[in-house]
């Protein structure tokens, strides 16, 4: 279903002929707020005007199967056009994967967030002290996209914090200090496992975060806008599939995550363990009486 809402100012009398498309059915035609009868001249819709500034408000439907790329109806007036608002509404149960338009639109940002996240991956992989490889990097990062940047550190500092626990620098550590980094790792761990949790159900029955923004739009509405315009009008559009798409793809990565993160938790429990848990202090040692003064 489309919608086309104009404001005309004309200086005589005349038709004002609407280009729609060929299979297009018009449901409403409204010229000054009022409904008048349906006249076209082949594909093209006949509106009478009148001297002065009017509004004309057309409707109607064509019977199209929603493909991947969908993209606003050609829709041709007799003269040229300006300030040009485009609005695409885009179904709940649909992934949009990427849009394009007028250059005042929407922007799926996603698709650079995913790749900056898969260079950091890359980087911390080549780190000495990476409790993991590049590969499972890459993968953690992909899923991670879906949380908030400070969650996303918070489960990257607790798979390093897991590491380094591990090594000989934990254990030359004070005892008020190996203490508090023990409880720290307790801490980070409730927190990191539950971020985790959150990404995965926000995969499995959340809505994808496709990060869209420009000129309002959002992951339901997509807007645009262009100063000016030819006779016909800006043809904007979107590439989007089911989002069972989406969830199958996390339901993969929902999948390798336990199974990787029962080796992590196992790996992060020999460490945690390793030297002792907890330290008690030494027991104080009485010192020996002194011994009798002979004079």
């Amino acid at each position: 279903t489309s919608k086309l809402d104009l404001t005309v100012q004309s200086s005589l009398g005349d038709d004002f002929l609407i280009a729609l498309p060929a299979d297009a059915e018009v449901t409403k035609l409204e010229h000054a707020g009022k409904a008048i009868p349906v006249r076209k001249d082949g594909a093209k819709l006949i509106v009478p005007l009148r001297p002065g500034e009017q509004p004309i408000s057309v409707g109607w439907k064509t019977n199209v199967e929603l493909g991947t790329h969908v993209r606003g109806e050609e829709v041709r007036l007799p003269v040229e056009s300006a300030n040009i608002s485009t609005t695409l509404a885009t179904p709940d149960d649909r992934w949009v994967l990427w849009a394009s338009g007028p250059r005042r639109g929407p922007a799926v940002r996603f698709w650079v967030i995913l790749v900056c996240s898969l260079l950091a991956a890359l980087v911390l992989g080549r780190v000495a002290l990476s409790p993991l490889r590049t590969l499972e990097w890459m993968l953690l990062a992909i899923g991670l996209t879906q949380v908030p940047l400070p969650a996303a550190l918070v489960v990257i500092a607790w798979l390093f914090l897991l590491a380094w626990r591990g090594r000989d620098a934990a254990q030359r550590l004070p005892s008020t200090s190996f203490h508090l980094l023990q409880v720290a790792i307790v801490g980070m761990t409730v927190i990191a496992l539950g971020i985790l949790i959150v990404a995965v159900g926000q995969g499995l029955l959340g809505i994808p975060e496709m990060f869209i923004s420009g000129n309002g739009s959002s992951r339901t509405v997509l807007r645009w806008y262009q100063a000016r315009s030819g006779e016909l009008l800006p043809q904007p559009g979107c590439w989007s599939i089911s989002i069972w798409w989406f969830r199958f793809a996390m339901l993969l990565w929902a999948l390798w995550l336990a199974v990787a993160l029962l080796r992590w938790l196992r790996m992060g429990w020999v460490n945690f363990g390793s030297g002792g848990f907890f330290r008690r202090k030494p027991k104080a040692v009485a010192a020996p009486p002194p011994l009798p003064v002979q004079s």
